[in-house]
């Protein structure tokens, strides 16, 4: 019967075939829109009477769909419409329901075509077909059901985000797929292959698909496949697992929660393998699942976001800050339980030592996921600081020390960077480990050359950091990794830096008197050249990272500017660098010196202030600067860290095969990274306020020494106070000096315009350059000067004020004078009363005895005329006493309260003219920029080359520096 079923098929097309080439012979061929022959097909398969006509019609049409691709596109056009409206009705014949999805997968599938992205586009355009298609799956026959799901998988390839929103819309379309992951394995494969597509990047779909025993099911699946060691199912297992937990908090707990967490460390068990042949690396196949096992682990343990996951979202910094504490409060409980079950140990075993895996892509992913593992989290640090890794057979050695081996001499760019990564890990935020490392900086100078024998990480460190070759500098990659660990040791550690600095790189075997100190050696090895173009970049990567780990370690460490600054080549070196670029003449790193001239700023104001200002100006110090933070690189690296792109089945393929490792793209091309970014965006403001605070207050004092010098000590006498009074004024006199001296010579760099050559001034445009730039100078110097007269006039004041205080002194002081002259000459006539008195006495007792008489008795007399005097002389002792007092009192208190007052407003009036002087300054800059800007537009649209025209500029600006 089913042969007489096709017979008729074949007949009833033959029959239409050859009623359309009459018409043609009598009315002419037209245009073919029958899709090839596909018109008559379709019209037999949606609209027959017989079923097994229908049938033998979508066969027919299913062949000529995958030979034509005329006959695709009419069907994906004019076609699919119908064959859902078929679908839907019909319920009792399994066979043309299987026929009518067997072409459509046809039509969906193939090579890429506009056909078929066509019949996509219908297929997820309208959510009831999707809803039809799953329907399907609940279906009784099997065939209906795997070209239900092969379509649905197809159409999801290219047309994910209709897909997702179709089913989405439909509330039973999830548990129905995952019901069918318990059908056949073939049904199950193209229902997993779905669901890895539809949980890419869906935050809600993931939500449901977990909920409804996705997790269950997976990891069913992967020891029904036999774990790691199975096929390409189980890394799609693993990437659907992968999809469900990145970046998704509740995800992530609903797994750890259920258990899972303990499955995934045996997942990613893998070692060197041992064949016939020696060691060999492990197949394609399983380095896949291996990538994929480790990239759970670190999708379990990172608290990075997905880039562009939620750009779609208005959230609130509240909202922002609350699912941040979420993601790092899951991570770290993931962090405890991967190591509870022994992560630590089977990353290290597959990624380092002698058991490490044959292939450089499974040691980078391992790497990178141990360090995303120990970060932030003491234990794990812990743990790995006590790790060992398999060498040279029995010998162990520990973990890290191997970590450095890998980070400075791996052949593999992406294998340095991934080790260097998980030493960073282990210190940062480790204090006692930072102090240990940093304690193991001794090189034994045992061994080869490049150190590798070396038996501790600080002494693989420093041998790294020494001369070479007999060269006084080196800028090979172990150098520069080098420097990185290095920074990552005295990161936010005091005592670190503070054992960092008597640290001496001078071999033990070889140590004499001489002593080679780390810090002096890492700023002479900013001064690295390069003979060969290709060997620029090096230079400059080296010498970024060792700007690095000066600003780490400068920063808030008055002990390490000390000794950096101790050294009279240090300070000039850098202030050179920061003008010039070094040898490659880069303004990353001319911007990153400046940084480091800003930490030296905070520690030790004066001199290098002095510096800055002479070698590289204060306009070229902060233009640097905002140079740097505008650059592309610097905004990279500025933004937060996110999640590693997801592993595919296509790039999980190429990273198992190739010899390289993952693409190693550092944010920031290698100069810049996001720590630093946050930092420099942080000390900016602080180094702006210490110049201007200095401009203002040269000698750091403020308002409060100004208060505290005026106001009387409790033990400190009049005579005293007065002296201190004069001495303070005499300080503020020599401050205004200061600010004078240290404005003008701001203001002389920012008038510093280089003279205009002779032939530029026949040009019109530079002619109206240089009037512009003239104009803006005179208005500079005007202020400048006004400036300078309200100072020297704020001076006068002052000083005819204290000249005021003086004289009141003065009359004071001749007040007192007459008072001690009184009391001198009224002791003086008690004196000659007195002398009086005893000679009438004497006469009496002459008259007495030689009358013959009894002398009389004066005794009495005596008494009471010495007891008067006592009287009087106490009386007029406590009348000058009073009257001095009253007299010094009166005098100290106006001139306290005058020299106070004038004090007080000489230094706020100075601190406010001073900084009005530099706002001037400042907004004249901006004025000269601008209007430069505006010619150098002008001069471009005119047909001047830019680059000649920045070059001319750039040569004006060194002349005008080197002068």
């Amino acid at each position: 019967s089913a042969a007489m079923h096709r017979l008729g098929a074949v007949a009833s097309s033959f029959k239409h075939g050859a009623s359309s080439v009459a018409k043609n012979i009598v009315f002419g061929a037209p245009e073919d829109d029958s899709g090839a022959g596909a018109e008559p097909l379709l019209d037999e398969l949606t609209e027959g009477v017989l079923g097994a006509d229908r049938i033998a019609a979508a066969e027919a049409l299913r062949r000529l769909i995958e030979k034509d691709e005329r006959a695709r596109s009419f069907v994906a056009e004019r076609g699919l419409v119908k064959m859902f409206e078929t679908l839907r009705d019909t319920n009792d014949d399994d066979g043309l329901v299987r026929a009518t999805l067997e072409t459509m997968r046809a039509a969906a599938s193939g090579e890429a075509s506009e056909g078929r992205e066509r019949a996509r586009e219908v297929i997820t355009g309208d959510a009831n077909n999707v809803k039809q298609l799953v329907s399907e799956l609940r279906g009784v026959d099997f065939y209906s059901k795997l070209h239900a799901a092969q379509t649905l998988s197809e159409a999801s390839e290219t047309r994910g985000e209709a897909m997702r929103a179709g089913m989405l819309a439909d509330p039973t379309a999830v548990p129905t797929l995952m019901d069918a992951m318990k059908e056949n394995e073939v049904i199950r494969n193209e229902i997993l292959l779905l669901l890895v597509s539809l949980t890419r990047g869906n935050e809600e779909l993931q939500k449901i698909v977990a909920f409804e025993g996705a997790f269950e099911r997976a990891f069913a699946v992967m020891r029904e496949e036999g774990g790691v060691e199975g096929g390409v199912v189980v890394q799609d297992c693993l990437e659907l697992c992968n999809n469900l937990l990145r970046d998704n908090p509740s995800n992530q707990t609903l797994f750890r929660e259920s258990g899972f967490v303990r499955s995934v460390p045996g997942m990613a068990a893998v070692e060197r393998e041992i064949g016939n042949a020696g060691m060999q690396g492990i197949s394609a196949q399983k380095a896949a699942n291996t990538l994929c096992a480790l990239e759970t682990v670190h999708l379990l343990v990172s608290p990075d976001e997905e880039s562009g996951k939620r750009k779609h979202l208005n959230r609130d910094d509240e909202l922002d800050a609350m699912m941040k504490q979420q993601r790092l409060q899951g991570c770290r409980a993931n962090q405890s339980e991967l190591a509870k079950h022994g992560t630590v140990e089977i990353l290290v075993r597959a990624a380092l030592g002698d058991s490490a895996v044959n292939a450089v892509s499974v040691r980078v992913a391992a790497l990178r996921a141990l360090a995303a593992l120990v970060r932030d989290h003491e234990g794990n640090q812990t743990a790995l600081f006590s790790a060992t890794a398999d060498r040279a057979g029995t010998v162990t050695e520990p973990a890290l020390l191997s970590c450095g081996r890998a980070a400075l001499h791996s052949e593999s760019p992406a294998e340095r960077s991934a080790a260097i990564l998980v030493l960073g890990a282990a210190m940062l935020g480790n204090p006692d480990g930072q102090l240990l490392l940093v304690s193991t900086l001794a090189p034994t100078g045992l061994g080869a050359d490049d150190g590798s024998e070396e038996s501790s990480l600080g002494g693989l460190l420093a041998r790294a950091l020494m001369q070479k070759g007999g060269s006084s500098v080196a800028f090979d990659e172990a150098s520069i990794a080098a420097a990185s660990v290095l920074r990552d040791m005295l990161h936010k550690n005091d005592q670190s830096k503070l054992k960092a600095l008597r640290v001496n790189l001078e071999p033990l075997s070889s140590r004499s008197n001489a002593s080679e100190l780390l810090l002096p050696r890492c700023v002479r090895q900013l001064a690295v050249t390069h003979a060969r173009e290709e060997d620029k970049e090096k230079v400059e990567k080296l010498q970024s990272v060792l700007l690095r780990l000066l600003i780490v370690w400068l920063y808030e460490c008055k002990a390490a500017v000390e000794a950096f600054l101790s050294s009279p080549g240090h300070l000039p070196a850098i202030a050179d660098l920061a003008r010039t670029g070094g040898s490659t003449e880069s303004p990353h790193i001319a911007a990153l010196a400046c940084v480091v001239l800003g930490c030296c700023l905070l520690e030790n104001s004066g001199s290098v202030l002095d510096v800055v200002s002479a070698r590289v100006g204060l306009q070229n110090f902060f233009m640097k600067w905002e140079t740097m933070t505008k650059s592309s690189l610097y905004a990279d690296a500025s933004r937060a860290p996110t999640l590693p792109k997801p592993l595919t089945r296509a790039n999980a393929a190429k990273f198992a095969t190739q010899s390289e490792g993952a693409e190693d793209v550092s944010p920031g091309g290698g100069l810049y990274d996001h720590d630093i970014t946050v930092f420099i965006n942080e000390l900016e403001e602080r180094v702006k306020s210490a110049i201007m605070s200095l401009y203002a207050k040269p000698s750091g004092a403020g308002d409060e020494r100004a208060v505290s010098s005026v106001a009387k000590r409790e033990d400190e006498d009049d005579v005293s106070y007065a002296r201190r009074l004069q001495e303070a004024l005499q300080a503020s006199e020599s401050e205004l000096a200061e600010v004078r001296s240290r404005n003008a010579v701001l203001a002389e760099q920012i008038l510093g315009v280089a003279p205009t050559s002779a032939n530029a001034s026949d040009d019109p445009s530079a002619v109206a350059k240089n009037g512009a730039r003239h104009a803006s100078a005179e208005a500079l110097h005007a202020a400048v000067e006004a400036a300078k007269r309200a100072s020297a006039q704020e001076i006068a004041s002052l000083t005819s004020e204290l000249e005021e205080v003086k004289k009141v002194a003065e009359e004071r002081q001749e007040a007192l004078t007459s008072l001690s002259t009184a009391y001198n000459g009224l002791e003086a006539e008690v004196y000659r009363l007195e002398t009086e008195a005893n000679g009438l006495r004497e006469k009496l007792h002459a008259s007495s005895e030689f009358g013959g008489g009894a002398a009389p008795e004066t005794s009495s007399l005596d008494i009471a005329r010495e007891a008067g005097r006592e009287e009087g002389r106490r009386l007029a002792e406590a009348e000058a006493e009073l009257r001095i007092r009253d007299a010094v009192d009166a005098a100290l208190v106006d001139a306290d309260s005058r020299l106070r007052a004038a004090v007080e407003a000489a230094v706020a009036d100075a601190h406010a003219a001073d900084e009005a002087e530099l706002n001037d300054l400042l907004a004249c800059l901006g004025q000269e920029e601008a209007s430069k800007e505006h010619l150098l537009a002008k001069l471009i649209a005119a047909g001047e080359s830019e680059a000649a025209l920045l070059d001319e500029l750039a040569s004006i600006v060194i002349e005008d520096v080197d002068a």
